[in-house]
């Protein structure tokens, strides 16, 4: 349930931010843009703290809020 919710979340920030999967595997260190584009996809269900974390932070979202784990998308950032 958790996973679902990261990307739904994710696809969510991916698509208000009109940022490409290039642009954002770039901005957020991953290798590739086939990475991020599993996260929002849901083809990648596990991604840890650090993962969430730096996306969140990119977002300037919660990571708890990115993770399914409080609906409070700005608390604690």
């Amino acid at each position: 349930m958790l996973d679902e919710i990261f990307t739904k979340r994710l696809e969510e920030l991916i698509k208000n931010s009109g940022c490409s999967y290039d642009y954002l595997a770039k901005e957020l260190g991953f290798k590739s843009k086939a990475t991020i584009c599993k996260y929002a996809n849901g083809k990648i269900c596990k991604i840890g703290p650090s993962g969430i974390y730096k996306i969140a932070k990119y977002f300037k979202v919660s990571p708890s809020w990115l993770a399914g784990f409080t609906d409070d998308k700005f608390y604690n950032i």
